[in-house]
């Protein structure tokens, strides 16, 4: 790693996972895939600020120094795994959501790598893979708004919360780190174990617009109108689209600022 580049390491007694955190870096994601091979397996790479920070479809994540969480975590790889990324992505969304009801709130899923709190978005998610010396890594970004506070997430053009803004007080950042990593590599280690199908039936509990009127757009920007039915075994979406009847969507996005402004927030 370059010595200019002071970090502190975090390894809690018992954990798998190290923490190196970071003053600041320009992503967490682009920082891991570089490192990898000098890190161990279930390494977060956490940047107290980050400055060039993105999500799905190259979108830029904005969040606020010193009072968010945007770190990566570096997940080891087997063919089999390799085969399940898209589920990765699902997991740590699930994992976000279950972070979240310890502190009694009921998030969703909003699928395939988002978690709202009343339909506003509160995490984001994009999983990356990197390869060094014939092993192959799961780079898993995760940003979370903690601290923000309602005027820096009035700025951001989507709805957005924070956990502050759900609980009316801050939150320790580093314990909710260690919190959310013991669930991702459980949730991880169950996808490893036995596939999709139980971390599928709790994401199903989860999911966001299940039944509900929806605009849906895929990776070429088609759109589509209709309503998610299920989720399906691999993790892609069962669709019963107006103009085409049932169909399963394996990438895109669900219009996030159309149903928030239909439900009158």
């Amino acid at each position: 790693m370059e010595k200019e580049l002071k970090h502190e390491i975090i390894k809690p007694g018992g954990a798998i996972y190290t923490i190196y955190k970071y003053n600041k870096l320009d992503s967490t994601n682009a920082f891991l895939k570089q490192h990898c091979s000098t890190l161990p397996d279930f390494s977060a790479i956490w940047a107290n600020e980050q400055t060039h920070g993105r999500g799905r479809f190259d979108r830029v994540w904005n969040s606020v120094p010193g009072q968010d969480l945007t770190f990566s975590l570096m997940l080891p790889l087997t063919s089999m795994e390799q085969k399940l990324r898209q589920n990765i992505t699902q997991v740590a969304a699930l994992s976000v959501a279950q972070l979240l009801e310890g502190y009694g709130l009921k998030p969703h899923v909003k699928w395939p790598n988002d978690v709202l709190i009343h339909v506003k978005k509160i995490s984001g998610i994009l999983c990356e893979v990197a390869e060094s010396n014939e092993n192959v890594y799961g780079i898993l970004g995760i940003g979370f708004n903690v601290n923000s506070a309602g005027k820096s997430l009035s700025c951001i053009d989507i709805p957005a919360t924070s956990l502050r803004c759900e609980l009316r007080h801050t939150v320790e950042r580093l314990e909710l780190l260690k919190k959310l990593l013991d669930i991702i590599i459980n949730c991880f280690n169950i996808l490893r174990q036995s596939g999709f199908t139980h971390n599928r039936l709790e994401i199903k509990k989860r999911l966001a617009f299940i039944n509900e009127q929806i605009i849906f757009t895929d990776v070429k920007r088609n759109s589509y109108s209709g309503r998610i039915i299920d989720l399906n075994d691999d993790g892609t979406l069962l669709f019963e689209c107006e103009k085409r009847g049932i169909i399963s969507l394996n990438s895109g996005e669900i219009a996030l600022n159309n149903l928030y402004l239909k439900r009158g927030y």
